[in-house]
C-alpha cells in the first residue's frame, strides 16, 4: 500500500498559458505554453537560484552568498508537457538522493549531481514524471530495496519497470522520447569525462597544493579548449546528453572548492566561464538546482572536511 502511494502521480490537464500555484506565483517557476500541459509533484528552488547567479569579477569565478537553508526548501508543482496524440499518460518517476534529514521517501530534493542529470533532461524532453527522494544511508525503505537491490540512485520507474544507473538511465530515454535528441555524436562523448574525478580527488587530498589540483587545472584547459572549437556546447550549437551530464558535476566542483580551497575557474578558460553560464541559465537548470550551501554541506559529510582548508582572499 506504501508502494502504490508513492508511485501515484497526480495529473491534472489544464488548457491556460502562464499558470502558477496560489502559494508560489512571486516564484519565476515558468509554465509550458503549448500543447496540453499536467501538473506532476516535484520539489525544488525557483526564485532562491537567481540569488546564488554564476558571475565572475576581476578574473575569478565569485559565487554569491547562499540565502537559503536546505531546510527551507520547499516543494512546488511543476507543469510538464503532454503530447496530444491521445495516447495515455507516462508513469515516470526518478528515484534521487533527497535533502539530508528529510526521510525516506521525501519531496525535498539533496545534492545529487548525478540525479540532476536524469531530471534535466527529462525536463528537456519535456516529459512528464514524479521525483521521489530517497534518504542515503542503511535504512532505505524495503519497497525501494525489493526493486532496486544496489540501493544506488538515481533510478528510474517507468511504470513496472525499473532502470539503475544515469547513463542507462540517459539511454532509455533517448530510445523513448527520441525527440529532440539529445544523443552526443560518438567522437565528443567523452569531452570533460575526467573532471568529475580530478575535482573530488583534489578536494579528498584536503591539500590545497596537492597534485591534482594541476590534473583538474589541465582537464579544464582541455574543455576551454574544446568549447572554443566547437562551442559554445560539447558538440556544437545545441546542447546534448554530455553537457547534461556536466553541467551539474562543474556546479559542485565550482561551489565546493570555491568554499573549502579558494579554487576559481582561471579566467583565460573564458569558454568554460560561458559554457557555465549558458547552462545553469536555461530553465531546466533553475528547476532542478539546489541551494550551494547543500552541496558545500554535502561534500564535507562525505569527505569528513573542515569549515575551510584555505581561506578565501580578498577580492
Amino acid at each position: 500500500m506504501q508502494q502504490a502511494a508513492v508511485r501515484s502521480t497526480s495529473r491534472i490537464a489544464v488548457g491556460l498559458v502562464g499558470l502558477q500555484t496560489s502559494n508560489r506565483a512571486n516564484s519565476g517557476a515558468s509554465v509550458c505554453s503549448y500543447r496540453s500541459v499536467v501538473t506532476v509533484v516535484n520539489s525544488g528552488i525557483s526564485s532562491c537560484s537567481a540569488s546564488r547567479s554564476y558571475s565572475h569579477s576581476k578574473g575569478l569565478l565569485r559565487l554569491g552568498r547562499p540565502t537559503m537553508a536546505a531546510e527551507s526548501v520547499k516543494p512546488y508543482l511543476r507543469v510538464g508537457i503532454r503530447d496530444m496524440s491521445g495516447g495515455l499518460d507516462e508513469d515516470i518517476e526518478v528515484f534521487g538522493k533527497a535533502a539530508s534529514g528529510t526521510g525516506s521517501p521525501s519531496d525535498k530534493r539533496g545534492d545529487c549531481p548525478f540525479s540532476q542529470r536524469v531530471y534535466l533532461e527529462l525536463e528537456e524532453k519535456s516529459v512528464p514524471y514524479k521525483a521521489t527522494y530517497i534518504q542515503e544511508g542503511d535504512d532505505k525503505p524495503d519497497w525501494f530495496m525489493k526493486n532496486n537491490p544496489s540501493g544506488l540512485m538515481p533510478v528510474l520507474r517507468d511504470g513496472e519497470k525499473w532502470i539503475q544507473d544515469s547513463d542507462k538511465i540517459a539511454q532509455y530515454l533517448e530510445e523513448k522520447f527520441p525527440e529532440p535528441s539529445l544523443k552526443t555524436p560518438s567522437e565528443f562523448k567523452n569531452v570533460g569525462a575526467e573532471i568529475f574525478q580530478c575535482f573530488t580527488q583534489y578536494l579528498k587530498s584536503k591539500k590545497v597544493d596537492d597534485s591534482s589540483k594541476q590534473q583538474l587545472l589541465n582537464e579544464l584547459k582541455a574543455l576551454d579548449q574544446h568549447l572554443k572549437e566547437h562551442g559554445p556546447y560539447i558538440a556544437g550549437e545545441k546542447p546534448t546528453d554530455s553537457d547534461f551530464a556536466l553541467i551539474p558535476k562543474l556546479k559542485h566542483m565550482r561551489v565546493a572548492l570555491a568554499h573549502y580551497m579558494d579554487f576559481h575557474i582561471p579566467s583565460e578558460f573564458s569558454a568554460v566561464h560561458k559554457y557555465i553560464e549558458l547552462l545553469e541559465n536555461r530553465p531546466s537548470f533553475k528547476r532542478t538546482d539546489v541551494p550551494d550551501e547543500m552541496i558545500i554541506e554535502g561534500w564535507q559529510k562525505k569527505f569528513s572536511l573542515p569549515d575551510r582548508i584555505a581561506q578565501p582572499q580578498a577580492a
